[in-house]
């Protein structure tokens, strides 16, 4: 069950529906391909689980740092943090600063460092702008705009270029000309 924060006070999750005569219990969070869904889809509980995930590999991946030359370092972070991180991360648009601020901080303080073995004295800013890694909002809004791009001009996916419509404008303004979609 999906609803704000208010409407879920009074709901008893221990109560059950029947679906074809079995009993379905009720649950506060449900994961479906990977995305822990909340009752009040603020994602809490998926960047809680993405932000373990990250953690437990790169403290496994530590041993392994000083053996490993730079690239394989970049290469490594990128395919088994970074792809955590990135993984359905366009439903995260709107969520709180707090998630997305300890997605960040994963990004930052951790795979960054990672790969450079920098101190927590160095700047995370630099050492991701030397691995041309976007910060996380930005990510999230270039993921976005592609997609959103893709299906207006290429018209894929085509489910998606469907549901595409143009701003129509009431009056004549700068804005006008402006590609604007509802």
């Amino acid at each position: 069950m999906f609803a704000t924060r208010e409407r879920l006070v009074g709901v008893d999750f221990n109560h059950t529906i029947k679906v074809a005569s079995a009993d379905i219990q009720f649950s506060e969070a449900v994961k479906l391909l990977g995305v822990t869904l909340d009752t009040s889809l603020s994602f809490d509980q998926h960047i809680t689980n993405v932000v373990h995930a990250c953690n437990f590999h790169l403290r496994s991946l530590q041993h392994l740092r000083l053996s490993l030359i730079y690239e394989s370092a970049k290469l490594i972070a990128t395919a088994i943090i970074v792809i955590r991180i990135d993984y359905c991360d366009s439903l995260l648009y709107g969520t709180t600063k707090r998630n997305l601020n300890r997605l960040q901080k994963v990004q930052n303080m951790t795979t960054a460092r990672f790969v450079h073995l920098a101190s927590f004295q160095t700047s995370a800013r630099a050492l991701w702008q030397q691995l041309h890694w976007l910060p996380i909002r930005q990510r999230i809004t270039y993921k976005l705009a592609t997609l959103t791009f893709k299906a207006k001009y290429c018209r894929t996916p085509l489910y998606l270029h469907e549901q595409l419509r143009d701003h129509q404008v009431v009056r004549t303004l700068r804005s006008t000309t402006a590609p604007l979609f509802y």
